[in-house]
């Protein structure tokens, strides 16, 4: 097999979740003579480790692929490399570092699809951020920059930003609505890790709407469907989403537990977001039982992360549980 072939096999298996195979087609290409084809598979195999939350591995990768791109004028792999090292930080909660990254992608890139990606992710940072009406430019001006590149998949996942979106501003029809357009999408395209996520997202409109036991099945087929492909970050919000519905049921310790794991998980792949979200989880558990001690102990660290990443809508929600704790003092 050619080396370009090896890595448009690659894509495929990748796609479709089948990581391990993937890279061994990927890392067929590594022996090349061009130094552009090398390039491309060192992107893709750092993204294979993105991915597989395997972050300082994902950086080597990507790095490694930047180096290359830098000698040899690469300049649209330079963008997409960029766009992955972006990715890292936002990972790690390094938002400015990311953004810089976005930035450097952007302007670099005249790749219609990798301009729709790029635009996906500075409004994931924007949403998190709370500037909802920044985020919702952003993935809008993805979504139609991704129709004109006429590419599906980033059309899809721009829709399941614009889900996440809604459910942040509590438009649950809305979210709901887009979120079945994301899963026709990505069944389609065959993308086993964002079908996972979408059902995570969806669990969120279950716990809204009080359907509990309909937010723990869709996390538990979530979680069958990262453990398959190995990503720890995914299979960590997975578990926070099914440990806040299985508190709603009133099954506080099986709860607490599964919430308890997802803080191991996104200590060990380094997601501060998820640690922090996990952490107000149980904090507000333990207040909901009248564990003071408990219930400082979690959202103070809680609002230490928030605000360390600069998400400051939840570091005031934080702040405000904490204050109500202080008063009964």
């Amino acid at each position: 097999m050619q080396s370009r072939d090896a890595i448009r096999a690659g894509e495929v298996l990748e796609l479709r979740g089948d990581l391990i195979e993937a890279t061994a087609s990927y890392t067929t290409a590594l022996t090349d003579a061009s130094p552009d084809v090398v390039g491309d598979a060192r992107f893709h195999l750092g993204r294979i480790h993105f991915r597989q939350s395997k972050y300082a591995e994902a950086a080597s990768e990507f790095e490694a692929a930047r180096a290359i791109a830098l000698q040899h004028d690469l300049v649209e792999l330079r963008a997409r490399v960029e766009n992955g090292l972006g990715a890292v930080h936002y990972a790690r909660g390094e938002y400015t570092r990311a953004k810089a990254c976005y930035g450097v992608a952007l302007e670099l890139t005249s790749d219609l699809e990798q301009r729709a990606r790029v635009l996906l992710n500075l409004g994931t940072i924007a949403n998190i951020e709370g500037d909802y009406e920044s985020a919702r430019t952003y993935y809008n001006r993805s979504r139609a920059t991704a129709q004109q590149a006429e590419s599906p998949l980033v059309q899809a996942m721009a829709l399941h930003n614009l889900g996440m979106l809604n459910a942040d501003e509590a438009r649950w029809d809305d979210a709901e609505d887009v979120y079945s357009q994301c899963v026709d999408l990505f069944e389609r395209l065959g993308d086993a890790q964002s079908m996972a996520a979408v059902l995570v997202n969806r669990s969120e409109l279950s716990c809204a709407r009080e359907r509990y036991e309909e937010a723990v099945a869709n996390c538990d087929l979530a979680l069958s469907m990262y453990a398959e492909l190995g990503d720890e970050a995914g299979r960590g919000e997975a578990l926070r989403w099914k440990g806040r519905a299985i508190n709603a049921l009133g099954r506080r310790d099986e709860g607490d537990r599964v919430l308890q794991e997802a803080v191991r998980v996104a200590k060990r792949t380094g997601v501060r977001l998820l640690e922090a979200e996990a952490s107000l989880d149980l904090g507000l558990s333990s207040a909901d039982r009248g564990d003071g001690t408990h219930a400082r102990r979690w959202l103070g660290r809680a609002l230490e992360l928030f605000e360390s990443l600069g998400a400051q809508r939840d570091a005031e929600a934080v702040r405000v549980a904490l204050s109500a704790w202080a008063s009964r003092d």
